[in-house]
């Protein structure tokens, strides 16, 4: 398949771009907390900009200090953080790249816990995510807002930007004006489409008023919030003409609110590039370029929404945190060479909405956000490696290693490689697993990777091959508790019957509201209607990270999935199961088959047996702790850009 339109040149305002490419906006979190950008901010987009892009758009900008909607949000809020972002600039612009900061202020959508302060929205309506009731605010206050994005694209213009891009999307302050479903004001800046407009007009005369007439100004727009009474393709249309008229230079069409967050990242069960029908809606009314976002994630989708006119550039989100060398490979035509993104959203949409971590890394790549430590370079020295195990840690240890020169050996017990992350693909709308399977396997056999089936890892064996380097990569067993009746013939673990070794009847009981479990129901939901009552110690069922999760929890409430939570689970019987639940003993029965989905236990039986015949022994994934795909990556990253 060839690529023209993608390596068209393309303008936007006075900058002709070289080629289609953008890179979308996404939050990574790699600056100080005071928002100031730093050199893994640099590294990052440096990386990108290598990578054949022709634009890219930073992660949203605060246009003040004191708002934020992550407290590693960088800042355009004061002249104190331009020399830093100059670095990042003139990273970018070494590399042949165009870059823009999204001007951002995130109104009712964070919380006065962490801002320090109450927050302040066109109407005093909660959001319904953080239930806060923000200030109002005044007439003036919304004058001194928009002043404050014109200062921050000053900012901007004086640090190297070529441009900046406007967030008006995903619910924040500049949307939150658009939206009836958020505005209710009665001043010029409410009711009428034209006075719910103003305010984003508004934001870009001030800033062409202050950086000239010929600096870019992109507006990135929801097509559509998905939530009743909100905005819909209809309104964005029309907003769109007043956008251009306003002296906008292009439009990114991206859809939802905070509302409605589970279309922003999309899963695997939403098309690739769904959003770009809205996005020609938009270009049919307009004259200036439209951006199409949203689930790009291949070449040929790329291709196609540009060649059938949908739009004239597209923004590579997630697909960018996997591939940074995404449009070089393209146009080199190294298609199978490209690393899938599998919309998994743990390390991005995950990490940045998880208290604990706000900043991001990409399962496939957990290079993302080390790309400066994290290099390809040869290995000072080669070392014979062995690595025990061919989930997601050995395979992406194999990867790594093998490319940096040494010389490695994969070892799997099993007849088929790729561990339980195999498994993990067969379920509904996980067939994207399989692509870094693919791709770890593929580059590892480049790079002299040996690969041997069939073969249990032993201290003789060890002993025999004489490696340098050990990588224990043995993963995790399924959980099987000491409970009374779970030897019976009619239970079964949810591994055997996802891949098919055993058959389950109609009605199911399964134990565990985990992922597996879960995705065991939804198996089986696919599979001929069976029907799933799930039973756990847990208060709530876990779907999962955001998006993933919510579109899980739909598919199973549509096929009447049963949930017995806060159970202990006592004995289980030829029909059902016996629990404790609240203090009071319960039984369920009138089930033809009960699946395990209890979890796993880490499964290590080598580490103590050679730690003293090999001089580096590395543990790593589930080995080590049983725990996420994502997890085991990273781990694997850390040992073998080390080694």
């Amino acid at each position: 398949m060839k690529y023209n339109k993608l390596f068209e040149p393309g303008k936007i305002g006075k900058l002709t771009l070289k080629n289609r490419f953008i890179v979308g906006a996404m939050g990574v979190g790699f600056a100080e907390l005071g928002g100031t950008p730093t050199d893994r901010t640099v590294a990052y987009y440096k990386a990108r900009a290598k990578g054949g892009f022709a634009l890219i758009i930073t992660e949203v900008t605060r246009v003040q200090d004191s708002e934020f909607c992550t407290p590693y949000e960088p800042s355009l809020g004061d002249d104190k953080h331009i020399p830093a972002w100059k670095k990042v600039t003139d990273a970018v612009h070494a590399e042949g790249a165009y870059i823009f900061p999204q001007l951002h202020q995130p109104g009712r959508q964070y919380t006065k816990a962490i801002l320090g302060h109450e927050v302040s929205a066109p109407s005093p309506l909660a959001c319904p995510v953080f239930d806060e009731t923000p200030h109002e605010l005044t007439t003036e206050e919304v004058w001194d807002n928009i002043h404050l994005f014109g200062d921050a694209a000053l900012r901007a213009k004086k640090a190297g930007f070529d441009g900046v891009e406007v967030h008006a999307g995903h619910g924040y302050l500049v949307q939150q004006f658009l939206s009836q479903f958020t505005n209710r004001r009665f001043d010029e800046f409410g009711g009428s489409l034209e006075n719910r407009a103003r305010f984003a007009c508004e934001i870009c005369k001030d800033i062409k008023r202050k950086c000239g007439d010929d600096f870019p100004v992109i507006i990135k727009l929801s097509s559509e919030e998905k939530v009743p009474g909100g905005l819909t393709i209809s309104d964005t249309k029309i907003f769109a003409k007043y956008f251009e008229d306003a002296g906008y230079d292009a439009i990114e069409a991206t859809i939802c609110t905070y509302a409605s967050l589970d279309w922003m990242s999309a899963p695997e069960d939403v098309p690739m590039g769904f959003n770009a029908y809205n996005a020609k809606q938009i270009k049919e009314g307009v004259s200036i370029p439209v951006i199409s976002i949203d689930r790009i994630n291949t070449p040929e989708i790329a291709e196609d929404i540009l060649e059938t006119g949908k739009a004239d550039f597209v923004s590579i989100s997630r697909q960018s945190l996997a591939e940074p060398e995404f449009p070089n490979k393209t146009k080199e035509g190294k298609i199978s060479e490209i690393t899938p993104c599998i919309n998994c959203l743990q390390s991005c949409m995950g990490y940045m909405t998880d208290p604990n971590h706000l900043q991001a890394c990409c399962l496939v790549n957990p290079r993302v956000g080390h790309e400066a430590e994290y290099t390809f370079d040869p290995a000072q020295t080669s070392k014979n490696v062995m690595i025990v195990g061919s989930g997601p840690a050995g395979l992406y240890a194999a990867y790594v290693a093998s490319k940096r020169g040494h010389h490695v050996t994969v070892y799997e017990a099993q007849d088929k490689l790729g561990g339980q992350f195999r498994i993990a693909a067969l379920p509904p709308a996980k067939s994207l697993l399989t692509g870094p399977l693919r791709f770890w396997i593929q580059e590892g056999k480049k790079n002299g990777v040996q690969y041997v089936l069939n073969t249990a890892v032993t201290k003789e064996l060890v002993e025999e091959k004489k490696p340098d380097v050990v990588i224990l990569a043995t993963g995790a067993k399924q959980s099987k508790p000491p409970i009374k009746g779970i030897d019976m013939e009619n239970v079964f673990m949810a591994n055997d019957v996802i891949e098919g070794k055993v058959k389950v009847g109609r009605n199911v009981l399964i134990a565990g509201a985990g992922l597996v479990g879960l995705e065991t129901a939804d198996f089986l939901r696919e599979r001929g209607g069976r029907t799933s009552t799930i039973i756990d110690m847990l208060p709530a069922p876990d779907y999962g990270v955001l998006g993933v999760g919510t579109h899980l929890h739909q598919r199973l409430d549509s096929n009447n999935t049963q949930y017995i939570m806060g159970a202990s689970i006592q004995e289980f019987t030829p029909d059902g199961v016996k629990y404790t639940q609240n203090g009071e003993e319960k039984e369920a029965t009138g089930f033809d088959s009960i699946v395990i989905a209890l979890g796993s236990k880490s499964y290590n039986p080598l580490e103590k047996e050679i730690k003293d015949c090999v001089k580096e022994v590395y543990v790593i994934g589930d080995a080590s702790k049983a725990g996420q795909a994502n997890k085991a990556t990273e781990e694997a990253a850390a040992v073998a850009f080390k080694i």
